[in-house]
C-alpha cells in the first residue's frame, strides 16, 4: 500500500499528538512508548539547532545508548520527564529560551534534582559559582553511565576542565573502593558517600583507616618491605603479594589463592628495625584471612558468603550500613553519635559468640558487649588488666580508668577520624598540647614534675611518658601506648611481682640500681603528700599509696627529695639577708676610705 503525502502527514501528526497527550503514561504491553513522538523525530534527525551565541546543539539522540542507560523506558523515565515544562517541548516546539550551550545544560540539570539528591563532589561552594559544572556536563544527557561504568567515561569529562591534570589523577580521584562478592545487607561502600560528603571523604582517603589494605599493583609505592635482600625469614617474593596490610609499625602481606581465599604470608616487615621477622610461619596456610582477621580490616563483611563491600575501614564501619540513608537521606539518618564502642569494636581483643576474633554482628549503636567478650588471657593483658598487645586500646580505656565516666572525653577528643592528623595515630594536635587543652592549670603541671627540672634540659618530656607509657607490643616490644590512664602506678608492680611482671611508667626510664618500684612508689607518695596535697585534684594517677615503704636510696641521677615550696621561699629570704650583709660591709669600707682621704686632705692643708 502506497501512502499519499496528505496521509503521511496525518499519521505523523497523529503520532505527535498522541505522544504529547500520553507522554506521562506507561506504555502498555506491545503498545507505543509514551515518548514515541520524541523518538520518531530525534532518532535519525541530523540537523543542529543554532543558539543565539552561535553555538549549536545536535538534535540527534542515540536511541541505543539511551535505551541502555539508567534513563531507559524500562525505568519508566520519559523524554518529557527531564525536558520540562512539558508544553514547551511539545510539537511544534517553542523558541529556545537560552543563549548558550552552558545555559541549556544548567537548565536541563535543574530537572535532575527532582529525582536525585543534590550533590556535586568537590564542586561545592558556600556561594554560587557559575564556573562549576552542571549535572549534564559531567554525566551527560542521553548517554548516561551506570555507577559501575563511570570510571571508564568520567576521567575524560574531568580533564575537559582540569586541563593541567592527568588521566591517572582523575581515575584515582573517582575510582570506587574495591570490595569482593556479596557484602552484608545494607552496605553500599564509601564511594556512595562521596556525592554528598565530599570534603570528609576526600580527607578520609588519606587516613590510616582508608589505607589499611592497599593493592600494590595499582600503587607500587605502598610496599615498604625490602624484597631485595636475602633473609631466611623471607620465603616469598614480591609477585606473591596481592595486598598490603598496614605500613606504620609493621607491614604484612596478603596473597590470594586460586579458589579466591586470602592468606597472610609467613613474614612481616618491622618498620622500626627495618627487618623481616616470621609471622605464623608454620601455620599461615591454615588461617583464611577473612575468617580470622577480616572483620576489622574490611567493611561490610558477610560471614555467610565472606564477601565485603570494600577493603579497609570505610564510612559504614563507623556509621553503620548506608544503603537506606543514601536512598532517602532526608528521612533516614546514619549513626553519628560519638560512641567509643564503635572504636572498641576493632580496638579490642576477644571472641564473638560465633567464635570469631571480631564482633561480626555488631553495628554502630549496639552495645558492644552483647556481641563480643574481651579476653583476659595472660598473653594479651598485664596483671592489672592493661594491654600487652596491640589493638586493645578500648580494653585499656574500660579497665580501671576514669575516662568512661567522662561526658566530654572520647577517642575522637584526641584522634581525628576524618583526616590524617599528626603523627602515626592521627592526633588532632601535638601530644602535650592535646593534654593541656583540658589540663590547663600550668601551676599544677609545674608542681607535679619537681624531679625533672634538670632532666628537661637533656630531653623533651611528654605527658604520655608518665601517664601513657608504651607497654603494649605491635611490631617490636613496647611500641604502643597504654590507654588506661592509671599510670604512673609503681604500686601495681609491687603487687604483681616487680617491674618485669607488671611494668610501670617510672621504671621504663629509671632503671639504675636502687630505682625500683619501691623507690618510685615512695617518691610519688612524698610528692603527693608534701607538694600537691593542697591541689584540688590529684596530679598523678590513682595508684594505691604504698604501706611503710623502706627509705629510698639517694641516687644522683634521680635527685634527692625535692625541697617543699615553703623551704624554697626560706632560702630566698636567707639569700636576701646575705646579700644585704655583704652590701653593708662594702658600704662601710667605702665610707672608711672616704674618711681617710678627707683626713689626709685636712692635714696637708
Amino acid at each position: 500500500m502506497i501512502m499519499t503525502t496528505p496521509l503521511k502527514l496525518s499519521v505523523i501528526l497523529l503520532i505527535l499528538f498522541t505522544g504529547g497527550i500520553l507522554g506521562v503514561q506507561t506504555a502498555s504491553a506491545g503498545g507505543p512508548l509514551p515518548d514515541s513522538a520524541c523518538r520518531t523525530c530525534h532518532a535519525d534527525k541530523q540537523e543542529e539547532l543554532t543558539l543565539p551565541s552561535g553555538e549549536t546543539l545536535p538534535l540527534h539522540v542515540p536511541m541505543e545508548a539511551l535505551n541502555q542507560s539508567p534513563h531507559s523506558p524500562d525505568n519508566q523515565i520519559t523524554c518529557t520527564g527531564c525536558h520540562r515544562p512539558r508544553a514547551h517541548y511539545q510539537f511544534p516546539h517553542q523558541p529556545v529560551q537560552v543563549e548558550t550551550r552552558r545555559q541549556f545544560a544548567q537548565q536541563v540539570s535543574e530537572r535532575c534534582q527532582s529525582c536525585h539528591t543534590p550533590h556535586s563532589p568537590l564542586h561545592k561552594s558556600d556561594t554560587p559559582n557559575p564556573e562549576f559544572p552542571a549535572c549534564a556536563e559531567c554525566h551527560g544527557s542521553h548517554q548516561i553511565d551506570r555507577p559501575a561504568d563511570i570510571l571508564n567515561s568520567m576521567p575524560a569529562n574531568c580533564l575537559s576542565c582540569h586541563t593541567g591534570r592527568t588521566e591517572k589523577w582523575a581515575v584515582d580521584l573517582i575510582r570506587p573502593r574495591v570490595g569482593l562478592g556479596q557484602p552484608a545487607e545494607g552496605y553500599v561502600g564509601s564511594s556512595r558517600c562521596f556525592g554528598c560528603h565530599d570534603k570528609k571523604y576526600a580527607a578520609w582517603q588519606d587516613t590510616l583507616h582508608a589505607n589499611m589494605i592497599q593493592n600494590p599493583n595499582n600503587k607500587p609505592g605502598v610496599i615498604v618491605g625490602n624484597f631485595n635482600i636475602l633473609d631466611p625469614d623471607l620465603t616469598f617474593g614480591r609477585d606473591d603479594v596481592a595486598y598490603t596490610i598496614g605500613s606504620k609499625w609493621k607491614q604484612r602481606y596478603l596473597t590470594q589463592s586460586e579458589d579466591g581465599n586470602f592468606y597472610v604470608l609467613p613474614a612481616q616487615w618491622n618498620v622500626a628495625t627495618a627487618e623481616w621477622v616470621p609471622y605464623n610461619a608454620d601455620t599461615w596456610q591454615d588461617k583464611e584471612w577473612r575468617q580470622s582477621c577480616g572483620g576489622c580490616h574490611v567493611t561490610g563483611l558477610n560471614t555467610k558468603t565472606w564477601g565485603f563491600v570494600e577493603f579497609g575501614i570505610g564510612c559504614e564501619a563507623c556509621h553503620g550500613p548506608g544503603e537506606a540513608h543514601a536512598d532517602d537521606p532526608k528521612n533516614v539518618k546514619p549513626f553519628k553519635e560519638v560512641d567509643d564502642q564503635v572504636c572498641g569494636a576493632c580496638h579490642s581483643r576477644g571472641t564473638s559468640p560465633d567464635g570469631l576474633a571480631f564482633p561480626a554482628t555488631y553495628r554502630p549503636g549496639d552495645s558492644l558487649t552483647d556481641h563480643f567478650t574481651f579476653t583476659t588471657d595472660d598473653s594479651a593483658v598485664w596483671p592489672d588488666g592493661s594491654a600487652k598487645k596491640h589493638h586493645q586500646q578500648y580494653m585499656d580505656w574500660q579497665s580501671d580508668s576514669r575516662m568512661p565516666q567522662s561526658e566530654t572525653t572520647a577517642c575522637v577528643s584526641c584522634h581525628s577520624p576524618h583526616s590524617n592528623g599528626i603523627g602515626q595515630t592521627q592526633l588532632k594536635a601535638p601530644l602535650n598540647q592535646l593534654c593541656q587543652n583540658c589540663h590547663f592549670d600550668k601551676q599544677a603541671i609545674i608542681k607535679h614534675t619537681p624531679y625533672h627540672d634538670k632532666a628537661t634540659g637533656k630531653r623533651d618530656f611528654l605527658c604520655t611518658d608518665c601517664h601513657m607509657p608504651k607497654m603494649a607490643t605491635s611490631a617490636v616490644p613496647y611500641d604502643i601506648h597504654n590507654h588506661s590512664f592509671t599510670q604512673p602506678n609503681p604500686q601495681a608492680s609491687l603487687e604483681h611481682g616487680g617491674a618485669e611482671a607488671m611494668p610501670n611508667a617510672c621504671n621504663t626510664c629509671h632503671t639504675r640500681p636502687g630505682e625500683g618500684p619501691e623507690w618510685a612508689a615512695q617518691t610519688i607518695e612524698y610528692v603527693q603528700r608534701t607538694i600537691v596535697s593542697n591541689a584540688s585534684a590529684p596530679a598523678f594517677g590513682p595508684g594505691p599509696t604504698p604501706t611503710s615503704p623502706p627509705p629510698p636510696t639517694p641516687i644522683s641521677s634521680a635527685g634527692q627529695y625535692p625541697v617543699p615550696d615553703t623551704q624554697f621561699e626560706a632560702w630566698g629570704w636567707l639569700r636576701a639577708l646575705i646579700f644585704l650583709g655583704v652590701a653593708a660591709i662594702i658600704a662601710g669600707l667605702v665610707y672608711l676610705i672616704f674618711r681617710s682621704i678627707q683626713s689626709r686632705r685636712a692635714a696637708n692643708v
